[in-house]
């Protein structure tokens, strides 16, 4: 009789931690999203002029004749995706931006393989 009582209060605690755990990672998950779509909201137009001025001085280069195929076709890949996210940064957030991202990356790596 002992065992029960003490199995089912253990038992019991241990629900009341888990939801506790469940709620606060939720949380901090929440806040954590909040915390990238504000640095996002902040800093993104910023990286994205910073962006394309880099791209023009890459093109200056590329003028030269001197920069390989593979690294014209994987700069114009990563290019078009730093423009899917700078047309409008205040419609990036965790949700669009990471796919972006990934969208991205996946045409430089077929852009490096096609060369």
């Amino acid at each position: 009789m002992f065992r029960s009582p003490a199995f089912a209060g253990a038992l019991a605690l241990a629900a009341a931690l888990l939801a506790g755990c469940s709620a606060t990672t939720s949380t901090t998950l929440a806040n954590d999203i909040a915390t990238f779509n504000a640095e996002v909201a902040n800093n993104l137009p910023a990286a994205c002029a910073l962006l394309a001025t880099t791209d023009a001085s890459f093109q200056t280069i590329v003028a030269t004749g001197q920069i390989s195929s593979a690294a014209v076709s994987g700069e114009r890949a990563a290019m078009a995706g730093v423009n899917t996210l700078c047309a409008n940064p205040s419609a990036v957030n965790a949700a669009t931006g990471l796919q972006t991202l990934a969208n991205a990356y996946a045409a430089i790596v077929e852009a490096g393989n096609a060369n």
